[in-house]
């Protein structure tokens, strides 16, 4: 049965009352921001603004930041990089933008259409950036500006970062920690007009990433120091672009890469030392077997070699005074392993030289006088397999000891270098 005609008609007022109030809900937000951009001078900050002028002596402009990294992914330490994802959060107060509380705030899409002031900010050591609206994937990801009746904005983006660490050293690998330096900073502004600081206070226990480090692949990231408000150059960029002070303000985080205890690293040094004991395991092979003997050294040899070859690129290209302690490592290990092919030369050709003093000592012949005493001492090689079985592993373990005895003389970073 259909409702009566004023009971349908009371319930059709009532969504439009409801659509009719959201609508000027809506319009009620763009014309408060259009009033209070009527005479909103963009180019000016708001400092500036309420000096009533650009002066240079308008104070400087506070501007708190934060990122929240949702993700740090492609550790690549050939190229010295890192990527993260996350948000980027700047929140400032603009005088200008006060409005009536009845309003709890406003929300808008994107900063760009706004035409309010913000800050310029910049990553110092990104490679590629992308963050907030814009165009492609990011579009998705959006960002938000919000403006409360105080004056405070707060404009959040999302933001994809590839950053390079110039702090990389690996000198200890692979028992090495890496440390890296995250910034933030405006390098339109000069330190007389814009300062940064982090919004989060310095307590790294405050940190989300400090509860739970990141974890990528074999890497674990773990927070060690930020720093606010910090002075540091304008490089790379021409001096006739940069601002009058040649300086700007910038935030500074410093995190360290920690290697996980299962790293192919680790498990290179684990191969080779058991390759060292399987070259140690054919000085027990009859040297009658010639060709196993010489395949088992030989493979062991190249085995080692080839690993070896893996950690150079693994690894930037490095300069010739920089030494590596897993290098280094692995070419003493590929020595030991080529001793013991070099040793079964020896045996052989002690075994050859004994089989014809052999022929020539027999009891119906004379003592040949070929058969020196020095020819003797080198048929004595015959029985160097004996010795080896012995000095061959005492050997090796008192190089791995000298070996993590000299770890510590490795170069390497002890914490951030700094901008």
């Amino acid at each position: 049965t259909m409702p009566p005609c004023g009971k349908r008609a009371g319930t059709t007022r009532s969504f439009m009352a409801v659509f009719a109030l959201a609508t000027v809900a809506a319009v009620s937000q763009r014309d408060i921001l259009s009033n209070l951009t009527a005479s909103y001078d963009a180019s000016m900050r708001p400092g500036q603004a309420l000096e009533g002028s650009c002066a240079a002596e308008a104070a400087p402009d506070r501007v708190n930041v934060e990122t929240d990294v949702s993700v740090i992914h492609t550790i690549n330490q050939v190229s010295k990089s890192y990527r993260l994802d996350g948000y980027l959060i700047a929140s400032w107060s603009d005088p200008r933008l006060v409005f009536d509380a009845s309003c709890q705030r406003l929300h808008f899409g994107a900063m760009k259409d706004l035409g309010i002031w913000a800050p310029q900010l910049n990553f110092p050591h990104a490679r590629s950036l992308t963050v907030g609206g814009g165009s492609g994937k990011m579009a998705a990801d959006g960002e938000s500006v919000y403006i409360h009746p105080d004056g405070k904005v707060d404009w959040i983006r999302a933001m994809h970062v590839e950053m390079y660490c110039g702090g990389f050293s690996f000198g200890k690998l692979p028992y090495d920690i890496q440390y890296c330096d995250f910034s933030i900073a405006s390098l339109g502004s000069s330190p007389q007009d814009l300062e940064l600081y982090w919004l989060v206070s310095n307590e790294m226990s405050q940190m989300k990433v400090d509860a739970d480090p990141f974890t990528s692949g074999e890497w674990a990231a773990h927070p060690v120091s930020r720093q606010s408000n910090q002075s540091i150059p304008i490089l790379g960029i021409p001096p006739a672009l940069r601002n009058p002070f040649g300086a700007t303000s910038a935030v500074t985080m410093c995190f360290s890469l920690t290697r996980s205890s299962y790293t192919s690293s680790t498990l290179t040094i684990l191969v080779a030392v058991l390759l060292v004991l399987a070259s140690w395991s054919g000085f027990f092979i009859s040297p009658a077997a010639a060709p196993a003997r010489i395949a088992l050294a030989f493979l062991c040899f190249l085995m080692v070699l080839n690993n070896l070859y893996a950690v150079y690129r693994s690894l930037p290209q490095l300069q010739s005074d920089d030494r590596v302690w897993l290098s280094d490592f692995l070419i003493g290990t590929m020595v030991f392993n080529f001793v013991a092919l070099l040793e079964y030369a020896a045996v052989n050709a002690g075994m050859r030289l004994k089989a014809n003093l052999d022929k020539q000592d027999k009891p119906d012949k004379p003592a040949s006088k070929f058969a020196s005493s020095v020819q003797r001492r080198l048929a004595d090689c015959a029985r160097l397999d004996e010795v080896m079985r012995v000095f061959f592993p005492l050997a090796y373990f008192l190089y791995m000891g000298i070996m993590y005895a000299v770890l510590p003389l490795y170069p390497h970073n002890e914490g951030c270098i700094g901008i």
